[in-house]
């Protein structure tokens, strides 16, 4: 009996010993890592099924795309969200009126350095948003002469008879255009600039616009959309490719010459055919009417930075200088 019992023991230690090395296999097998939508705390080992969040993007007239520009990053995904952000239906207009600002400088040109630079960027830092600025550098070291950007200044400087510059012109809806060139005190400067902006920004709203940008190797697409707010005749859209943070020599007649950050550099237009660098958006309109478009830009050479690229889409109500209702700024992605 003994020794039946001695071989009962040795078989139970071989067996308790056996199962001590089998406990690697026993771990909980699952997703590690934190950040996934499924990770399980509890698991010991990385199974490779973790799975993380999506981007859904805004569809608010439920056709299954979305706004590629309202976007969240969500695991699950949320009512109203789409996985498809190429809808230009879905972008949201907001019923704002904005002044737009067409300023032609130069980078040879002193008083542009002394007064002009510094009153545009007083209109960009001080209303944001509610100014869309197109700048246009006349035939310098940033825009060669027979570049789009001084032909499109060239029409609103012929439109009043300038041959000056610094000069700026500010346009909105229901708002005669003003014009105003820069050689005083800079307080007197941006209290002029103050002035104008304001008048545009107090006139009454006729059409809104939004737009979304995105780039593709040298190629922009731009999707707009416009809302009438009351019944209108014709109207023209201009598509403009921006550059910011264009760095160029300045002269200034109050300044030794100094390599300065050019902003909301005017570089291209969609439409080409003609020096506003715009086209039609239809005969007449209805209060309340959407108007949806798409568009393309090649990026020219003279572009320094891609990664600096804007796009300003423009609302005339009349194919000339002082035309121009409202417009919207949108960085390109």
């Amino acid at each position: 009996m003994k020794k039946i019992k001695l071989m009962f023991s040795a078989v139970a230690v071989l067996a308790v010993s056996m199962q001590s090395c089998s406990k690697d296999d026993d771990k909980v097998k699952g997703c590690t890592d934190a950040s996934a939508c499924n990770f399980d705390s509890t698991a010991g080992e990385d199974d490779g099924t973790c799975t993380f969040a999506t981007t859904w993007y805004q569809d608010l007239d439920g056709d299954g795309l979305g706004n590629g520009a309202v976007s969240v990053s969500n695991c699950d995904q949320p009512t109203g969200y789409v996985s498809n952000g190429s809808d230009p239906a879905d972008l949201v207009v907001v019923a704002k009126q904005r002044s737009v600002v067409t300023y032609v400088g130069a980078t040879w040109c002193p008083p542009c350095g002394a007064y002009g630079e510094p009153t545009k960027e007083h209109m960009e830092t001080t209303y944001g948003s509610d100014v869309v600025i197109l700048n246009v550098q006349s035939g310098d070291a940033i825009s060669s002469s027979s570049a789009f950007g001084p032909g499109f200044g060239n029409v609103f400087q012929s439109f009043v008879g300038s041959t000056g510059i610094p000069h700026c012109y500010w346009s909105a809806a229901n708002h005669t255009m003003t014009h105003d060139g820069y050689y005083s005190s800079q307080p007197y400067n941006n209290s002029e600039a103050d002035s104008h902006v304001n008048a545009c920004l107090g006139s009454t709203l006729e059409v809104g616009v939004a737009a979304e940008a995105t780039i593709d190797g040298s190629v922009v697409s731009v999707n707009t959309m416009a809302e009438f707010y009351a019944a209108a005749g014709q109207h023209y859209i201009g598509v403009y490719l921006l550059e910011d943070g264009v760095m160029a020599s300045q002269q200034s007649s109050i300044a030794a010459t100094a390599v300065t950050s050019h902003e909301n550099v005017i570089r291209a237009a969609a439409n080409s055919s003609n020096s506003l660098g715009n086209e039609t958006m239809g005969t007449s309109f209805t209060a309340n009417q959407t108007v949806s478009g798409n568009y393309t830009i090649t990026v020219p050479s003279s572009v320094v930075n891609s990664a600096n690229l804007q796009v300003a889409v423009v609302i005339y109500k009349a194919n000339q200088a002082d035309g121009i209702s409202n417009a919207v700024i949108v960085d390109v992605n």
